[in-house]
């Protein structure tokens, strides 16, 4: 696992461990790549899941030594399991929501086309013809994730509304909405999006790797509005909301969600978590982090 200790990727260990699956955690501290070969751990992987990423939305904009840097390490990796001939299944996690172009009509399936208008979308598209490039090295699964979010999901700028939201809202701060409300996302629960990486890791175990597909769409496929999910949040948090409109940022985009129905197909899954239960589990954390027992 290389990014074990972030939001997906820590979920992720606990949950593969929790089904007998031994997990090798590579993180800053413990580098994946040790003198050009893989660690040790990472050698006799059947399986490598890359959930490893620095980057946000704003910070892709502002710091593009960052985007180099990532895909600089990301080759590393390539060449590095190139050198052994071994060719695990390599599953990275890309983004959904920007790797598609925004004049294609969602909901997007994988077939439709790539054309990223931002600087994450654009670093998160380079990785995946880096990897879709290396079938010499790895056997890719590039899985494009729709707005993850869930309890714990850290505070980072320019990414992830529900976390910014309910921080807000418990500190007695206004809500901001950056442009237009009515624009729409698709939510994914993170305890969905591992039950997804699972899916791909009960292909390999049972042997079935040949039946995975090398890009596949993971979200709910459920578009839900600006506006729509601040009245979710309004109702959970049984207070009221002050909302702060404000102009909209180079790094949003427009509408977007996933046609999610090759997950299904191809690996059994789908998103099971509503929003509304969602939300609540979001709410519940945020204010238990704050030593607050709600109204």
């Amino acid at each position: 696992m290389i990014g074990a200790g972030g939001f997906i990727g820590s979920r992720l260990v606990t949950a593969l461990e929790d089904a007998g699956h031994p997990v090798a955690r590579f993180t800053r501290e413990h580098p994946a790549v040790v003198d050009g070969r893989p660690a040790e751990g990472l050698r006799d992987a059947e399986s490598v899941f890359f959930l490893a990423t620095g980057l946000s939305p704003a910070l892709a904009e502002r710091r593009p030594e960052l985007v180099s840097a990532e895909h600089s390490l990301f080759r590393r990796l390539m060449d590095a399991f190139a050198g052994e001939g071994r060719r695990p299944v390599l599953v990275f996690a890309s983004s959904g929501g920007t790797v598609y172009a925004p004049d294609a009509r969602p909901p997007y399936p994988e077939s439709a086309p790539t054309g990223a208008t931002t600087a994450y979308g654009r670093a998160k598209l380079l990785l995946e013809r880096e990897l879709l490039g290396r079938a010499d090295a790895v056997q890719p699964v590039v899985v494009r994730l729709s707005n993850v979010y869930g309890p714990g999901q850290r505070i980072a700028r320019g990414y992830g509304v529900l976390p910014h939201w309910l921080e807000a809202v418990v500190s007695g701060a206004p809500v901001r909405i950056f442009g237009d409300s009515s624009v729409v996302r698709d939510y994914v629960h993170v305890d969905d999006v591992v039950g997804g990486f699972l899916a791909v890791q009960r292909h390999v175990a049972n042997g079935l790797r040949d039946r995975l597909p090398s890009v596949v769409n993971i979200g709910s496929g459920v578009p839900t509005s600006l506006e729509e999910l601040l009245d979710i949040v309004t109702v959970t948090v049984g207070r009221q909301i002050t909302v702060s409109r404000e102009e909209g940022r180079s790094c949003d985009r427009k509408g977007n969600w996933l046609d999610a129905s090759l997950a299904w197909r191809a690996l059994g899954w789908r998103a099971e978590i509503d929003l509304k239960d969602g939300v609540r589990q979001c709410w519940d954390a945020t204010l238990t982090a704050h030593g607050d027992s709600g109204p």
